[in-house]
């Protein structure tokens, strides 16, 4: 296999298909990629479908098989067009929308408890600039060879995670090639991710923003990772737990 520590693969394994076929996948693996050519034929808020929620559209990518794409002329709510870099903070009033609210004002979502603590965070996680003029997010079957995709996120369930969140640890010394940061649906799927893969490449527990848990069947997280490292884990699938007894018996109930 070529060095994809240096260039992605584009071959039979940009499918995954070890790893789908080990934790008995049945969505669809969904690659994000950025580009300034919008895909023709993808669903984006007002064309293909009405909500104008990412995670609604990352959802349909992943059960449906479509393409979606949010871009610097539609990027849906305005906190997608700022965790993806289109766009400043969706309002002045930010700080208290994402904890106690102004009464009669703004509401306030209680995530954190002080606007202060609102200031810190965004203070510590500003998004990247976007690098083109549309985020794709596009089912890994559907990949072409000119495509180069930056992560891919699957939507799982708890054993299906489990075994994502071991398998990722599986060729690291530590325990820590995985985590769970606070963020919104939009930092987990497509944020997050970009910035590990400019470090350490960790996985990403993700989906976990309360504002987004409605529009996902219950028992249905998501784990985002950069492409790079999914490769690794897909080649990591032979001679690991995911063959052995114990996982076994739990796949067994998949």
């Amino acid at each position: 296999m070529p060095n994809i520590d240096n260039k992605p693969y584009f071959g039979c394994a940009i499918m995954l298909s070890k790893l789908q076929k080990a934790i008995q996948l049945e969505t669809h693996p969904v690659a994000v990629l950025w580009s300034d050519q919008f895909p023709s034929d993808a669903i984006t808020p007002g064309k293909g479908h009405p909500d104008k929620c990412l995670v609604t559209l990352a959802s349909r990518a992943a059960y449906d098989g479509e393409i979606a794409a949010v871009g610097r002329d539609n990027y849906g709510c305005g906190g997608a067009g700022y965790h993806l870099g289109f766009a400043g903070l969706p309002s002045p009033h930010f700080r208290y929308f994402l904890s106690c609210g102004i009464p009669g004002k703004v509401r306030g979502e209680g995530y954190k408890k002080t606007p202060e603590l609102v200031d810190v965070w965004v203070d510590n996680s500003k998004p990247l600039p976007a690098p083109a003029d549309y985020c794709i997010m596009k089912p890994l079957n559907l990949l072409s060879e000119e495509d180069e995709p930056e992560s891919v996120f699957f939507l799982v369930n708890p054993d299906q995670l489990s075994a994502l969140i071991v398998l990722a640890n599986y060729d690291l010394p530590g325990n820590d090639g995985v985590i769970a940061p606070f963020g919104s649906g939009c930092d987990g799927i497509i944020l997050y991710p970009r910035i590990e893969r400019m470090g350490r490449k960790r996985g990403i527990v993700a989906l976990t923003d309360i504002s987004v848990r409605s529009i996902l069947p219950a028992g249905i997280l998501g784990f985002a990772v950069p492409f790079e490292r999914a490769l690794k884990m897909e080649e990591n699938v032979p001679g690991s737990f995911l063959e052995r007894e114990d996982w076994l018996e739990v796949s067994n109930r998949l």
